[in-house]
């Protein structure tokens, strides 16, 4: 189920930025700061050593939280 809703969020975000990159196309910024900070925000998004950090994470407060209801502590 959770795949499926990162899925839908994902596919919602690719068609949103289809516009963006549609205007960017024929009206290029003199700059250049908006593209980067839109690279930036994927990158920081798509960092798969930032989801491996979170699911390792998250795989250690399952550990932590089955071995508490075990030993009776934290049952209330």
């Amino acid at each position: 189920m959770e795949w499926l809703i990162a899925a839908a969020v994902f596919g919602l975000l690719m068609l949103a930025l289809i516009p963006v990159l549609r205007t960017i196309k024929n009206n290029p910024p003199k700059g250049g700061g908006f593209a980067m900070a839109l690279f930036m925000i994927f990158a920081s998004v798509l960092d798969p050593a930032k989801a491996a950090a979170v699911e390792q994470i998250d795989r250690r407060k399952d550990i932590e939280g089955s071995e508490e209801g075990e030993s009776g502590a934290g049952l209330d």
